[in-house]
């Protein structure tokens, strides 16, 4: 069987959940709608039309698609800009790259967020993303991540999916890979983890590609 790494974004590669907190919070007082702390902690993992939506029920008079444009774009700026990187993450990728071990990105995020990330990745690491504008259905549906493993030409039950947030866990069980789980956003899956793991600076390289087969 072949396998491949699959990768998210937010919350597994990079420090970028706070740049989404930040830049709905910012759009929230210009819209003068109320929006807590837990509101954007309620948006983590969650498809971005969802959180698109809610803005709109609290008063901001634009379209949902609108909305997450906005919000997407200033995010993704701010990426390319300065990369967040989470501790043992580019050094990862970097091996990664060097074996050309099949990876991918995997993400509710938008295409431009997408794209912010694999422009800063290293040249080989990740073949290409999966975001939201890629599937009809986002995490936690397995759309996304049997979207990638078929365009990798791998078998879901070889591969390996880093996730940090209970619906990334879920899309990627559901889809049949393997669940290595980050405590960056919660203490635990809530779905059976093959391996918990603090961050990607837990990874060894050498032990991950054996796993592989």
């Amino acid at each position: 069987m072949t396998g491949a790494l699959l990768f998210d974004m937010d919350g597994t590669l990079i420090d970028s959940e706070p740049m989404w907190h930040d830049e709905m919070r910012r759009f929230a007082r210009a819209h003068r709608i109320e929006w807590t702390t837990e509101d954007c902690h309620w948006t983590t993992g969650r498809p971005m039309v969802e959180w698109g939506e809610r803005m709109r029920e609290r008063g901001v008079d634009m379209d949902r698609a609108a909305i997450v444009a906005e919000i997407a774009g200033a995010v993704a700026a701010g990426v390319r800009e300065d990369v967040p990187w989470l501790p043992g993450s580019l050094a990862l990728l970097e091996r990664v790259a060097e074996r050309g071990i099949p990876a991918a990105l995997i993400t509710n995020a938008s295409g431009e967020n997408a794209r912010a990330l694999l422009e800063a990745a290293p040249v080989g690491a990740l073949r290409f993303a999966v975001s939201a504008d890629d599937v009809e259905r986002s995490k936690p549906d397995p759309e996304p991540y049997a979207l990638a493993v078929r365009r990798l030409g791998a078998d879901a039950s070889a591969s390996i999916a880093f996730e940090d947030s209970g619906s990334g866990a879920r899309s990627a069980a559901a889809a049949g890979a393997r669940l290595w789980f980050l405590t960056t956003q919660l203490p635990q899956s809530p779905v059976p983890a093959e391996r918990t793991i603090g961050t990607l600076a837990d990874v060894d390289a050498d032990e991950l590609f054996a796993a592989l087969g």
